[in-house]
């Protein structure tokens, strides 16, 4: 009833021209993938450092409070992000004494390849530094 038909020569070379394809293709698509991941990351990192900063300008700003509270505070955000290398600066130093009308500006560096997934790291050149200027209440 049912005959079995041969594949003809168009199709085998066909069959070729799409492994060519492939053998092309998947590297530029790999590295494409992993390179919107990794820049992903470097958005996270770069946000996650704004939201540490601001966060801890406004901490500084209030009457009363200490570069340790400050410094706390920043920590907390950093680690809530998973960012373990950060180095914070806050200048002028702040203390409960510090004047009203003082601009405090917190600052707060990550090497830019901290959060990346690949160990060859695609964006590894220099680091994030992100800063917060407020006026002391």
């Amino acid at each position: 009833m049912f005959q079995l038909r041969k594949k003809s020569k168009a199709v085998n070379q066909r069959d070729g021209v799409a492994a060519v394809e492939t053998a092309i293709l998947l590297p530029l698509l790999v590295l494409l993938t992993f390179g919107s991941l990794e820049l992903s990351n470097m958005i996270f990192l770069k946000q996650g450092l704004a939201i540490a900063t601001y966060e801890g300008a406004k901490t500084a700003t209030t009457p009363g409070t200490t570069a340790a509270q400050v410094t706390a505070r920043i920590q907390e955000i950093l680690s809530s992000r998973n960012i373990t290398d950060a180095t914070i600066s806050i200048t002028p130093q702040v203390e409960g004494t510090t004047a009203r009308g003082t601009m405090v500006t917190v600052s707060v560096t990550s090497a830019g390849d901290s959060v990346g997934i690949l160990t060859t790291r695609l964006f590894t050149r220099g680091a994030i530094q992100v800063q917060s200027t407020m006026v002391r209440q």
